[in-house]
């Protein structure tokens, strides 16, 4: 970012334009490149609910390789938080499990995680991942329209532009995750 700097500052020194553009210009550079960094602030909440998953939800120990194996959280398609979930999650545990980010590119990739967030995109490669992850433990998270009705656990939607939550609880006792009361009140249940 420092050489984009002094490359606008240098154009600008070269045109004679005062220290209010260069100003000016320095902030728009800085700005701009904190929002290429960012993602979404529905996507901020979104990972911040993710992690926060972690505290609400428990996973039985068969869910882990051994007693200190790392928590994942899998994305699978389009990564949509950046490097926001890592920045939340950084030297956070689940018990003795610490926690980690990892992505997929495929259902073939995901080897294990305790949670996985799958990006809506084609409908039918999304049932085929829950289908693929389904009996092993590990909660399925989008924001994908029916994702409850494909069997998916946890999807995201919005209520009156505000970020909720709905839980297909059969689905969770089939994957072997238990849900804390306090999730499920504030929570729409299918």
């Amino acid at each position: 970012m420092a050489n984009r700097i002094f490359k606008v500052g240098y154009i600008l020194k070269g045109t004679g334009l005062s220290a209010v553009m260069l100003a000016f210009a320095l902030f728009f550079t800085i700005q701009q490149t904190r929002a290429q960094n960012k993602p979404a602030l529905e996507y901020q909440v979104k990972a911040a609910f993710l992690y926060n998953f972690t505290r609400f939800i428990s996973w039985p120990a068969s869910a882990f390789n051994s007693p200190k194996a790392p928590f994942i959280i899998g994305i699978v398609g389009n990564d949509p938080f950046g490097s926001y979930l890592e920045d939340i999650i950084d030297q956070e545990k689940v018990d003795d499990h610490p926690i980690i980010v990892q992505r997929y590119h495929d259902i073939r990739d995901i080897n294990n995680c305790q949670i996985l967030y799958i990006s809506a995109g084609d409908n039918n490669k999304i049932k085929e991942i829950i289908a693929g992850v389904a009996h092993k433990n590990v909660l399925t998270v989008s924001d994908a329209d029916k994702f409850v009705n494909w069997g998916g656990i946890i999807n995201f939607f919005k209520d009156d532009n505000k970020l909720r939550v709905q839980i297909n609880t059969a689905a969770a006792k089939a994957a072997g995750v238990e849900i804390s009361s306090k999730l499920l009140k504030i929570s729409k249940i299918h």
